[in-house]
């Protein structure tokens, strides 16, 4: 189990990516989504955001937060059992091939730091079962969901 709880420093934005039509991608906004709904943190500096498979084009609205710490929560194929969780080095991301997005990754937090020069990064990857198309999330990965969900309990 991930404990994200020390990862989580002033005020706290959590970006949820993927796409909902392709089964386990869509992990990173069934986090927002579920989170939003169980617990609206807000006035304790949580800000929940659907990035849904253009993140990109959420850069303005993030920067105008201006957070302390930004949680990219992701379906990622790092190799593991399907559902587990991980947070992700950000040294480790490169310029192409970290997500079935648009933008690489890096770039993304490059243009993002242009602005927040201080800004916390905090990646945390699912490891998805399948992202053929479809709707609904594996029960594996709907446990690995529930699990970071906890973190903002």
């Amino acid at each position: 189990m991930v404990d994200l709880t020390t990862h989580l420093t002033g005020k706290v934005v959590v970006l949820g990516i993927g796409n909902t039509l392709k089964k386990d991608d869509g992990a990173g906004v069934e986090v927002v989504r579920k989170s939003e709904i169980r617990n609206p943190k807000s006035e304790q500096g949580f800000v929940f955001i659907d990035g849904g498979s253009a993140p990109e084009n959420l850069t303005g609205e993030i920067k105008r937060l201006t957070p302390d710490t930004l949680v990219i929560v992701d379906a990622v194929d790092f190799k593991g059992q399907p559902g587990e969780v991980r947070l992700i080095d950000e040294a480790r991301v490169s310029d192409t091939g970290f997500t079935t997005h648009n933008m690489s990754m890096r770039t993304y937090i490059n243009y993002l730091r242009e602005d927040l020069p201080q800004l916390k990064v905090v990646i945390v990857g699912i490891q998805p079962k399948t992202v053929a198309f479809g709707e609904g999330l594996s029960p594996e990965v709907q446990k690995g969901v529930d699990e970071i969900c906890t973190s903002f309990i």
